[in-house]
């Protein structure tokens, strides 16, 4: 059951991630005349807000935003990239800085639940490893 469940999550986590950077390196090729900075930029002053930073984070598709350092970071493929998929990834990331600017419910719900997430995820990850590495059948104790 627990293997089912883990492969079962897996395979959906890999699809989620697969559609992601397909749809990303298709809108990719779609030129247009502003870079992700500057749409993120935009989008802050458009709703008044001014105490968020917008910086470049090396890497790919590790785009996002610190509400505790209100920092929005964008990575190499978006920041002073002028496509679709750039603009459409920075506006992502301006607009949860926007939904913390308007102490939007459901993202202090998110805020809240992303450090749990974050436990479970390196906890299965160390569980499966473990499992390989070490699995119980191994110390099963027959009576």
């Amino acid at each position: 059951m627990y293997f089912t469940l883990f492969i079962t999550i897996a395979l959906l986590s890999w699809g989620v991630s697969a559609l992601l950077d397909h749809r990303f390196k298709k809108y990719s090729k779609v030129n247009i005349s502003l870079t992700g900075r500057q749409v993120a930029e935009k989008m802050l002053r458009d709703n008044g807000i001014t105490d968020v930073q917008v910086t470049c984070t090396p890497g790919h598709l590790t785009d996002h935003y610190d509400p505790r350092s209100n920092t929005i970071s964008l990575s190499d493929a978006v920041h002073d990239v002028r496509t679709a998929a750039a603009v459409g990834v920075a506006a992502h990331e301006a607009g949860h800085a926007a939904q913390y600017a308007e102490n939007y419910g459901p993202i202090k719900l998110r805020a809240a639940i992303v450090p749990i997430t974050n436990i479970g995820s390196n906890l299965r990850c160390r569980s499966f490893f473990s499992d390989l590495c070490f699995p119980l059948n191994r110390w099963r104790i027959s009576a």
